[in-house]
C-alpha cells in the first residue's frame, strides 16, 4: 500500500498528569465542531467494480491522513446493493502496493469465492468472483482479509458495506430510503501520531482514540422526526460497544448479522462486538424539531474482560475512550418526509432456524494461548496457513452444533465463514433478546463458552476452505484463527493432499516474457531422475526422437492446480508422440499427495531442493518449456492461457510430425496467467535478481 512508512512518535496527546489530561481532552473532544456523516455511494446491478487504492483524507483542520478507499473514497468505499437470487460479476482491483484480497462477509457462497487469505490479489492485478446471491435481507459487508496484514488495512480504511435486498423485507413498511431514513453508520476508532497519521503498531494500536463514523470524526447527521432505520457495523480492531440513546429511549432491533428477526426486539441497550451487524428503528416523530439526541456507546465500568473496557488510556491496552460512556454520533432532528414511517411493524418474518435435535455432529473449539506466535490461539495451535493437517472437515448438508469456549483471559468475538447459525446456548447466562436471530459473528466473554448450530449445504470443495476466527483483527492476524472444508464425503478427504493455498493473480511483465523467449534455441539442461513410480527419466531419452513438455508446479499453488487437467488433456491426446512431465518442487510423499489431489495422469518428477526448476529458470509455477527432439528448447512459455495451449499444441504436432488434432481449450483463461512464486531452498529473488 502506498500509505506511507508509519514513523513510530508521540500520539496526539499533551504530556500532563494522567487524570488532568484526561478531563482536558474530554473537554476538547466537546468542543471540537461537529463534520456532517458521510454516506458512501450506492453501486447497484449485478456487475460491480471495486479498486483498492491509496487515498488521503482530512480528519483535523489542516492535515492530511494517509489512507486507503475503494473506488476513489478517501477511507472506506461504496455501498453494494445485491438482490437475492441475483448472480453478480464483481471485478476487483487491487491499486496498491501489497498484496490484498476482498473477503464478503456474512455471505453464503462457494469458498472459493469466498475471498480468505488464500485468495490474494498482487499489486496490479484483478480478481473476478461471480455467485449467486442466497442470503436473505441484511447488512452485510466487504473488506481485507490477508494472513497477518488485515489489521493494517483496516486501519487505512478498506471495507465497505452490502446491502442485501429480497421479497419479505420489501413488503414491509420500513424506512428505505437510503441516507434519508435508512442510515448506514459504520464505527471504529483511530490513533493519530503528531504527524496527523494513523497510528500503526499492530497489537500496540488495539484501541483508537477518537470516533469515527463512516470515516467521520465529531459526526453529525440530520434524521426526519418519524421512524428511521440505522444500519450499524461494528468494525473496529477490538472494541466492543454498549449502544443507547443519551435520553435512554426504547429503540427496535429488527435484524441481525444475517437477516430479519421475527418481531422487533424493544431495547434501551445492545452489545454490539466486532464484525457484528443489527439493524434498529428509532421512532424520533415526538422529537422537536431543531432539537438533538445522541446516539452513545455507554461502556463505562464494563466486566473485566470488556474489549475497550481497560482503564488505561495509552498503549497497549489503554485509549481515551476506554472504560467510558461516550457519544457515537449527533442526531439532528429535521422535518419529517413526505413518504414517513409512522409505526413499527409488530411482525417482521417467520424464520425456520436449525434445531438442536437436528444436530448430528458436534465440535467443540477452545480459546488458549498461542503457540509459537501470538497470545491466543485455538486448541494451542496458532494458525498456518499452509498447514492442512488442522482443517475441520464438514459433511455437506449437516447440521453441527460448535461450542466456542474461551480462556479466562480476555473476551473474543469469534466469526465463521459461509454460514449463517442460531446461538441455542451461553455459560454466562440466557441467550440476550438481540442475539435470537441468524448470527456470523458471537461474543464469547472470558471463562465462558457459547454454543450454535449451522446448517452446511450448498457448497462442496475438496480443495478449498473457509475460515472461522477471532474478528479482532490484531488477534487473527497473530494465529487466532483456524480452517473448515466441506466435503460431500469427509471421509474421503486426505487432509495431506489439501496443499493448494494462496490464490494469487500474478501479472506477467514484459521482463517475464523477455526472459522466455531468451531460452529458445539453447540446450535444454541435462537431468537424469525417476518419476514418483520409480521408473527412471533421462531428458536424453525422452527427447531422442519426440518432443517433451515440462510443466513446473509449486506445491503449494492452487494455480498449477487449474492448470494441471490442460496438461494432462495433451498428454492423453498426443499419447506416445510427445512425453508430459510435471516437476514439482517437493519430496517424493508431498509430490504423491499433489498428484492424487490433482488427480493428475501425467509423469511427475519430485525437484525438493529446485534442482531442475532453477536450471529451466522457472520463476514460477505453471512455467513450460517445450523441447524439441534432440534436446533443444523449441519455445518456453511464463504462464498459461487458451492460446498458449493452442500454440503449445500446434508445435508439437510439427516437431513431432503427427497429424493434427482439433483441439479445444475454452476453459483456460482467455489471457496468459502465471502460477505462484516457488518457495523451495531460495527465493526468486536470489535466483534471478529481480
Amino acid at each position: 500500500m502506498s500509505v506511507g512508512t508509519v514513523q513510530p512518535g508521540v500520539s496526539r496527546v499533551i504530556v500532563a498528569a494522567a487524570l488532568a489530561f484526561f478531563a482536558a481532552s474530554l473537554s476538547a473532544r466537546e468542543t471540537r465542531p461537529f463534520q456532517d456523516l458521510w454516506i458512501p455511494p450506492l453501486l447497484t446491478g449485478t456487475s460491480f467494480d471495486l479498486t483498492l487504492s491509496a487515498s488521503t483524507k482530512s480528519f483535523w483542520a489542516g492535515a492530511t491522513t494517509k489512507t486507503l478507499g475503494y473506488n476513489g473514497a478517501p477511507f472506506w468505499g461504496p455501498t453494494l446493493v445485491f438482490n437475492a437470487g441475483d448472480t453478480v460479476n464483481l471485478k476487483v482491483t487491487n491499486a496498491t502496493a501489497e498484496a490484498t484480497t476482498v473477503h464478503w462477509h456474512g455471505l453464503h457462497l462457494p469458498a472459493v469465492m469466498d475471498g480468505g487469505p488464500h485468495a490474494l490479489i498482487e499489486p496490479g492485478a484483478t480478481w473476478t468472483p461471480s455467485f449467486t446471491v442466497m442470503n436473505r435481507a441484511a447488512t452485510y459487508w466487504y473488506h481485507p482479509h490477508p494472513h497477518e496484514a488485515t489489521q493494517k488495512q483496516l486501519t487505512y480504511g478498506a471495507g465497505g458495506l452490502i446491502l442485501v435486498k429480497d421479497p419479505i423485507e420489501a413488503a414491509l413498511k420500513l424506512p428505505r430510503t437510503y441516507g434519508v431514513d435508512d442510515i448506514p453508520l459504520v464505527f471504529t476508532s483511530r490513533r493519530f501520531y503528531a504527524d496527523d497519521q494513523f497510528s500503526f503498531e499492530g497489537d500496540n494500536d488495539k484501541y483508537g482514540d477518537y470516533l469515527l463514523a463512516n470515516g467521520t470524526l465529531d459526526p453529525q447527521v440530520s434524521l426526519p422526526a418519524q421512524v428511521v432505520r440505522l444500519r450499524i457495523l461494528n468494525a473496529e480492531v477490538e472494541r466492543g460497544y454498549v449502544l443507547g440513546f443519551s435520553d435512554n429511549r426504547t429503540f427496535h432491533l429488527i435484524a441481525t448479522d444475517g437477516g430479519l428477526v421475527d418481531k422487533p426486539v424493544a431495547l434501551t441497550r445492545l452489545k454490539l462486538m466486532v464484525g457484528e451487524r443489527v439493524e434498529l428503528l428509532v421512532d424520533l416523530s415526538a422529537e422537536k424539531r431543531g432539537g438533538f439526541v445522541n446516539l452513545m456507546a455507554y461502556n463505562a465500568r464494563q466486566p473485566f474482560g470488556f474489549p475497550g473496557g481497560e482503564p488505561g488510556r495509552s498503549r497497549p491496552n489503554g485509549g481515551l475512550l476506554n472504560d467510558q460512556d461516550f457519544r457515537m454520533l449527533r442526531i439532528n432532528i429535521a422535518a419529517p418526509t413526505a413518504a414517513s414511517v409512522k409505526d413499527i411493524p409488530t411482525t417482521l418474518t417467520h424464520n425456520a432456524f436449525p434445531t438442536v435435535d437436528q444436530v448430528t455432529q458436534r465440535r467443540t473449539i477452545h480459546v488458549t494461548r498461542g503457540n509459537p506466535k501470538g497470545e491466543f490461539a485455538f486448541d494451542n495451535a496458532s494458525y498456518d496457513m499452509h498447514d492442512t493437517s488442522r482443517i475441520q472437515l464438514v459433511k455437506l448438508g449437516a447440521v453441527e452444533a460448535w461450542t466456542i469456549t474461551n480462556s479466562p483471559v480476555f473476551g473474543h468475538a469469534f466469526h465463521i465463514h459461509d454460514v449463517q447459525f442460531k446461538i441455542v446456548e451461553r455459560s454466562d447466562g440466557p441467550v440476550a433478546d438481540y442475539e435470537q436471530g441468524w448470527k456470523d459473528s458471537v461474543y464469547v466473554p472470558r471463562a465462558a463458552s457459547v454454543t450454535f448450530v449451522a446448517r452446511f449445504d450448498d457448497f462442496a470443495s475438496d480443495t478449498d476452505s473457509f475460515m472461522y476466527h477471532c474478528h479482532m483483527a490484531n488477534h487473527e492476524d497473530s494465529g487466532l484463527m483456524g480452517e473448515f472444508m466441506v466435503a460431500k464425503d469427509p471421509a474421503a478427504i486426505d487432509l495431506k493432499s489439501v496443499a493448494f493455498r494462496e490464490r494469487h493473480e500474478h501479472p506477467i511483465t514484459q521482463n517475464m516474457l523477455a526472459a522466455a523467449d531468451r531460452q529458445a534455441l539453447k540446450t535444454a539442461p541435462a537431468f537424469e531422475s525417476s518419476d514418483l513410480d520409480g521408473k527412471a527419466l533421462s531428458l536424453a531419452s525422452l527427447t531422442e526422437k519426440k518432443p517433451l513438455v515440462l510443466f513446473f508446479i509449486e506445491e503449494h499453488c492452487p494455480c498449477s492446480r487449474d492448470a494441471s487437467p490442460f496438461l494432462d488433456a495433451i498428454q492423453a491426446d498426443f499419447g506416445d508422440a510427445c512425453t508430459v512431465v510435471g516437476v514439482i518442487n517437493a519430496e517424493a510423499a508431498e509430490a504423491r499427495g499433489w498428484v492424487k489431489a490433482a488427480n493428475c495422469h501425467y509423469r511427475v518428477i519430485a525437484d525438493p531442493n529446485d534442482a531442475i526448476i532453477t536450471a529451466y529458470a522457472a520463476q514460477r509455477s505453471v512455467y513450460t518449456t517445450l523441447i524439441a527432439p534432440g534436446g533443444k528448447i523449441a519455445k518456453t512459455y511464463p504462464g498459461y492461457s487458451a492460446e498458449m495451449l493452442t500454440d503449445l499444441a500446434s508445435r508439437i504436432v510439427s516437431l513431432g510430425a503427427v497429424p493434427a488434432k482439433p483441439f479445444s481449450f475454452d476453459a483456460a483463461p482467455k489471457k496468459l496467467t502465471a502460477g505462484c512464486p516457488f518457495i523451495g531452498g531460495h527465493s526468486v529473488d536470489d535466483r534471478f535478481g529481480q
